[in-house]
């Protein structure tokens, strides 16, 4: 018999294929409503506080409802991580504007990132010409349809991962991750200007770095960078091998490395109930 996932509704715990929720609300009908996904790992919640508070104050810029307290969601994720038996993977809070008030869904996900991805590294395929103005692009909304689409654009040329470049052919992010470009021993990646999401593991690398800053990085600076990388909250931070035809060593990128390294020891720290 195959295992049923477990997901957590609104406080309450379900099957998957039982979670029920009204077709008619405006979180279904015009997708009202934001999400977090967060690394779990030896079973603990990665950066969680990180997680809630980007979480409380989107809500607030987006008019959506929020009456969680940290302490009552960590809860209700823990007991979902406990009721699918995850050691390793991801586990995704979504708020929405369900029919009666806020509703309130938690996932879990097996591990999706392997080592083998960390050794060939990501390659990215450019996205040029977006028109990205609102707030929206700044907020995790479950309005994600133009970065599922490059993802999805990217992977049939098979590449693993989109990023958008404006008009004015400056780097903005990629579909699910933000961008780092190392350069002459310094590290840089575009600022928050309102048009990328402010990651959590772009804020905790940037918190990692001696030589890192934020600026506007032109596209054309790929073919002179030394290393490029991408982070979010499941990978981490993760080598970029190329860039449309530009082609990185991964044999030669000590940047990348030691933030990986000094990543995961962050990382371990929340688990344990340091950070």
């Amino acid at each position: 018999m195959n295992f049923q996932p477990h997901v957590l509704l609104n406080g309450r715990l379900f099957d998957a294929g039982a979670a029920r929720i009204s077709p008619l609300s405006d979180g279904f009908m015009f997708g009202l409503g934001l999400f977090e996904t967060i690394k779990v790992l030896n079973g603990r919640l990665v950066f969680f506080e990180d997680h809630f508070e980007r979480l409380r104050r989107s809500a607030g810029e987006l008019g959506l409802p929020f009456t969680a307290l940290a302490a009552e969601l960590r809860a209700h994720c823990e007991q979902c991580v406990s009721a699918n038996g995850l050691g390793e993977g991801s586990l995704k809070i979504v708020m929405f504007q369900d029919t009666n008030g806020p509703g309130e869904l938690i996932a879990t996900r097996e591990k999706t990132y392997l080592a083998e991805h960390y050794e060939r590294g990501f390659a990215l395929k450019t996205f040029p010409g977006g028109q990205r103005e609102g707030k929206l692009f700044g907020l995790k909304t479950t309005n994600y349809l133009g970065n599922l689409q490059a993802k999805q654009a990217a992977k049939a040329a098979g590449c693993d991962e989109a990023l958008f470049i404006d008009s004015a052919g400056l780097i903005l992010e990629g579909s699910t991750s933000n961008v780092f470009v190392v350069k002459g021993g310094e590290v840089l990646t575009p600022p928050l200007d309102g048009r990328i999401l402010p990651g959590i593991a772009r804020s905790r690398v940037l918190q990692l770095l001696k030589n890192g800053r934020e600026c506007a990085v032109a596209a054309k600076q790929f073919a002179g960078a030394d290393e490029v990388f991408v982070t979010n909250a499941l990978l981490g931070v993760m080598p970029v091998s190329a860039v449309d035809q530009q082609r990185y060593n991964l044999n030669h990128n000590p940047v990348t490395k030691a933030l990986m390294e000094a990543y995961r020891r962050l990382q371990l720290q929340s688990v344990d109930g340091g950070a």
